[in-house]
């Protein structure tokens, strides 16, 4: 069997990725009361630790009063809050709350059990495999490299 391609593998995972998510995503939402814009949205701000507005809006490709909006009713049901930033008085950040925080890693866990469920379908040596291919990964995506 010939090697895979890069693009042949990201094809797969691409195409993989509806399938692990399929259903968890909408009952997840739904019950938290909290749109998968305003998830990637929290998502976003967790990924930075703290963003600006500007941060944000850019990143996520939308305008600021989008950003804003989004990051507004985000406050409104607790995920997330504005401070001051430290050096700027005219800059707000914003960050996760606790609650914010506890969103993610709830999901994180659903996430986590459906891989549980998916990976079921390896051999321990493939998953072995797998996991130093993930590993790898994830340490590559890590900030500041």
């Amino acid at each position: 069997m010939a090697a895979a391609t890069r693009q042949q593998l990201s094809r797969a995972i691409a195409q993989l990725m509806p399938s692990i998510i399929q259903g968890v995503q909408l009952d997840f939402f739904v019950k938290r009361g909290v749109t998968q814009t305003q998830f990637l949205v929290l998502i976003a701000i967790h990924g930075y630790g703290r963003a600006t507005m500007g941060t944000l809006a850019h990143s996520l490709h939308v305008t600021m009063p989008t950003a804003s909006g989004i990051v507004d009713r985000l406050a409104r049901s607790g995920y997330v809050r504005r401070v001051p930033h430290p050096q700027d008085r005219r800059q707000v950040l914003v960050e996760t709350t606790t609650k914010g925080e506890a969103f993610i890693a709830q999901f994180q866990t659903v996430i986590r059990r459906r891989w549980e469920e998916v990976l079921h379908a390896l051999e321990p040596r493939e998953l072995d495999a797998f996991y130093r291919v993930v590993t790898k990964l994830r340490e590559q995506l890590q900030p500041g490299r």
